[in-house]
């Protein structure tokens, strides 16, 4: 046990006033931490404890991606408010206990190259969670406290804390979920096992996925507000079996009165680039789809709508591949579409009546030169999309003449 310093008795601006805390600093070999107390921790009854690691992003930046600071702003409120609680905060445990150069290393990954949880954690060569609590361990006993009431949904924590030798009660201490903070938290319960009461976004897609697994050309979607444990009873619930009109469907089955939240709206397969725009009309604040790779054109039609688009594959995998209908090329009005050797090609809503014309003399266009393009095989039931079959082994040189003939006719038009 290191010899800490202190104690310094300042008063904290907590709760909207003024509270006198008593604080102490241990440096155990370079692995700093603070206790900061308020009230008589000796009186018998276990002492409300709140645990709380580093976030330079939580918690003096006040980020909304995590729920860090809420957290804090939470438990150190209630102990001014009830003038009875202890914090014990790891100061060198950004990041879980990797530092704030590994912070920011994280959010590269995640942002720049969209890489998912194990990706990330492989690239550092390191564990998701390298915390050590055994400074809590000694703090504790420093201060002469053997039973406590726990503020914390971690469960790893509380049984480091029992194995130790405390009595421990539970408080749970949990931020409302959010379209910032949601993901980051649904994180948080599948990878650490946090105690959250919300369901994840797992939970919702597992089903949906269940049901198209052995359907390729079936597509499911659902509108929800999550985090009320309600999963497999969303607001709405949309199938379709080929003709490529999801959104619009789901739109239909709609409620008239849509109670409030954060509406997501949860997908078996890729989006349509103009489906984002009918799924932003009717509030949705996220698209959650089960896969990892996501085109970056697709990523930018939803930034455009102001939709967060969001991978989730992790445990959403599907056991057999399943191709996707990925988001090539968007011109003007005309989007271009590839799934393995077929091809699509798609009249935005956005664009009016002149993407819809140009869409027609395209079509025309390719039906006169089947062996540059392909064959025409299908078309929407609203004629705002066809599909092309090329020739066998030359759906590379197909798709390219497609993009500059469909790139020139716009430019021209």
């Amino acid at each position: 046990m290191p010899v800490p310093d202190g104690p310094a008795h300042l008063p904290l601006r907590w709760d909207g006033g003024e509270t006198p805390f008593v604080l102490w600093h241990f440096d155990f070999g370079g692995d700093r931490w603070t206790a900061v107390y308020t009230g008589d921790i000796h009186s018998g009854e276990p002492v409300p404890l709140r645990i709380e690691s580093a976030c330079v992003f939580g918690h003096v930046l006040r980020s909304a991606q995590c729920d860090c600071g809420y957290q804090l702003e939470q438990a150190m409120d209630s102990f001014a408010r009830n003038g009875r609680g202890l914090l014990l905060y790891g100061i060198d445990q950004d990041a879980r206990g990797l530092g704030i150069a590994a912070h920011y290393a994280i959010y590269a990954m995640r942002q720049q190259e969209n890489l998912d949880t194990d990706a990330v954690y492989a690239r550092l060569d390191a564990p998701v969670d390298a915390r050590s609590y055994e400074p809590v361990v000694a703090i504790l006993r420093h201060l002469g406290i053997s039973a406590v009431q726990l503020l914390s949904n971690n469960l790893r924590r509380e049984a480091f804390l029992r194995e130790s030798g405390f009595d421990v009660e539970l408080a749970p201490l949990e931020a409302p979920l959010d379209i910032h903070n949601m993901s980051t938290l649904m994180l948080e319960k599948e990878d650490l096992a946090y105690r959250w009461s919300f369901e994840t976004h797992a939970d919702w897609l597992e089903p949906l996925q269940e049901s198209v697994a052995q359907f390729p050309d079936r597509s499911v979607a659902c509108a929800a507000l999550p985090g009320g444990g309600t999963a497999g009873t969303p607001l709405a619930r949309a199938d379709d079996d080929g003709d490529w009109n999801l959104a619009h469907r789901l739109a239909t089955a709609m409620p008239t009165t849509i109670p409030a939240g954060t509406l997501v709206v949860y997908l078996t397969d890729l989006p349509r680039a103009d489906d984002l725009a009918v799924y932003a009309a009717l509030g949705a604040a996220a698209v959650v789809v089960p896969f990892a790779d996501l085109p970056a054109p697709l990523r930018e039609a939803a930034a455009a709508e102001g939709i967060k688009l969001v991978d989730w594959e992790r445990r959403n995998a599907y056991r057999t591949d399943r191709p996707q209908w990925r988001l090539e090329h968007r011109s003007a009005g005309i989007d271009i579409y590839r799934r393995g050797d077929r091809l699509r090609c798609v009249a935005a809503p956005a664009d009016g009546d002149g993407a819809r014309i140009a869409l027609k003399a395209l079509r025309e266009t390719f039906r006169t030169q089947p062996g540059t393009f392909g064959t025409v095989t299908r078309s929407g039931s609203d004629a705002s999309w066809f599909e092309l079959a090329p020739s066998p082994g030359a759906e590379d040189s197909a798709l390219a003449a497609v993009l500059s003939t469909a790139s020139g006719a716009r430019a021209g038009r």
